[in-house]
């Protein structure tokens, strides 16, 4: 019976220990930790209340604990033990932050973004947080308590007393009035401030539509508003220029408005422009009858009428030189133009080109060649293809024009053809296709591209030539300039000439 109780009793104890193992296990975090574990470092300005095994926590979830706090410098490093299945990221944070009342740290990770690594062992967190240390949180709610118990104090002096509490209930009083009056004001005109606020609400919503309407016009606007104070400025300043001059007596105009003598002749010019036109309006000398005699008049007009003809017919004809070269990227060769363009009017002009053709000028040769063939006579016909290689070839084209459609024909390369442009961005632009050398055995020469004019007298050309003939079709590129009438009479005008 005794050996019973015994045993029970030592097995109540053992409960007891084992109780006591877990509590401990549960109550001290960091006693024992599972092995499959690795150490970050992380630094901060200060770690008051921080001890060694306080928890690490992501989410309020418990990942680790605190290894060690060391000083390292002027600042305190510590190290973080992490479950091996948690993982933060090179962009994490840590900050020390405080659970309860009792005031017990811990470190908070913020694990950081996927797009950065992993953080391994032996790694470093390297935004560190530290919050605000209590003692200097109490330090300025002390000098706000002084500065509250300054401004009491400086209120009872200035309302303390019988005199204080008189002037305080009269301020009361009037500011009850005051809101009273107002209540009063606002209640009989409710119906009028509503009607406003309604109408300013009804404008804002027009006014809204008008500028999303005409935003550009309005951007317009404000553009030529600042060219405008820009010219103004200008001119203001030129103005400022000339009263200068004018008070130093330089110029006519100083002359004048300074110097008795140059008034006196004014005065004299307008009275002899004076006598000039009262002849004039007599019918007096050939201005006078040209003005007076009607059949005068009539001559002159029909003068003048035949002069306009000859000089808009002299104007609107306009000739132009061209030179163009193009690269053929598949021959790995240079195709060059040389045209004179003749416009004797808007919808018309002819074109005259040299064209020097590396690949050059194909002539295809037919020959008819009878032989026996099994005991027949047959007749065999042979076609041999020559290329003349730097051969020069002539084009000469009319073209007519119908608003951004050019129709041209003639001779391209010195075979018929015709070709079709169209012009884009006012003739910035020009879209071309050239139809010409046409066999009855062979594909014709077919070319299409288009041009660019990106600076004055200047042009790049791309495109396909003769993409319909395998053997011969290639990419091309090209720059090329021109030469109006006009600068050919300023290049002709500034050119020195020998002896002067």
């Amino acid at each position: 019976m005794k050996s019973g109780t015994e045993i029970k009793v030592g097995i109540f104890v053992l409960i007891a220990c084992l109780v006591l193992v877990y509590m401990t296990m549960k109550i001290g975090p960091g006693i024992f930790l599972p092995r499959d574990t690795y150490e970050v470092d992380v630094f901060f300005d200060n770690v008051a209340g921080l001890r060694t095994n306080s928890p690490v926590e992501i989410a309020g979830i418990e990942v680790g604990l605190v290894r060690a706090i060391r000083l390292e410098g002027n600042r305190a490093r510590v190290t973080l033990m992490l479950y091996s299945n948690v993982r933060i990221k090179a962009d994490a944070s840590a900050t020390i932050r405080t659970r309860g009342v009792l005031g017990d740290k811990f470190v908070a990770i913020a694990p950081g973004s996927e797009t950065f690594p992993v953080l391994g062992d032996g790694g470093r967190i390297v935004h560190g947080e530290t919050p605000a240390d209590l003692d200097a949180l109490l330090l300025k709610v002390g000098e706000i308590a002084d500065d509250i118990r300054i401004v009491s104090h400086s209120a009872a002096n200035v309302f303390g007393g019988p005199q204080g509490e008189h002037d305080l209930r009269l301020a009361f009083e009037s500011l009850r009035d005051a809101a009273v009056g107002l209540n009063a004001m606002v209640q009989a005109n409710a119906e009028t401030m509503e009607q406003i606020a309604m109408n300013f609400r009804d404008f804002s919503a027009d006014l809204r539509d008008i500028s999303s309407a005409n935003k550009d016009g309005i951007d317009r606007i404000v553009a030529n508003l600042d060219v405008a104070s820009q010219e103004l400025k200008s001119t203001l300043e030129q103005a400022d220029t000339v009263l200068s001059r004018i008070e130093g007596n330089e110029g006519t105009l100083a002359r004048l408005v300074n110097d008795p003598a140059m008034g006196q002749d004014l005065q004299d010019t307008m009275a002899a422009l004076e006598s000039i036109s009262r002849k004039i309006d007599e019918g007096q000398g050939t201005l006078g009858r040209l003005i007076s005699d009607d059949t005068t008049a009539d001559e002159l007009d029909r003068a003048l009428e035949g002069l306009n003809r000859h000089l808009l017919r002299h104007e609107q004809f306009r000739t132009s030189v061209d030179f163009s070269s193009e690269y053929l990227a598949r021959h790995g060769e240079t195709k060059s133009y040389l045209t004179l363009r003749l416009q004797p009017s808007e919808d018309k002009y002819y074109l005259l080109s040299v064209v020097d053709n590396p690949r050059g000028v194909r002539k295809r040769t037919e020959t008819y060649t009878q032989r026996w063939i099994n005991g027949r006579q047959e007749t065999i016909r042979e076609i041999e293809d020559k290329y003349y290689r730097s051969k020069i070839s002539f084009s000469a084209q009319l073209a007519r024009r119908w608003d951004n459609l050019v129709l041209r024909g003639g001779l391209f390369e010195s075979t018929g053809g015709v070709g079709l442009d169209y012009f884009l961005w006012d003739d910035r632009l020009q879209l071309l296709f050239e139809a010409f050398d046409f066999e009855k055995d062979d594909n014709p020469h077919l070319k299409a591209g288009a041009k660019l004019h990106f600076l004055e007298n200047f042009y790049a050309s791309v495109g396909m030539d003769d993409f319909v003939r395998n053997d011969r079709r290639s990419f091309y590129a090209g720059l090329g300039f021109y030469f109006t009438d006009e600068d050919l009479k300023y290049l002709l005008t500034t050119v020195p000439i020998p002896g002067n």
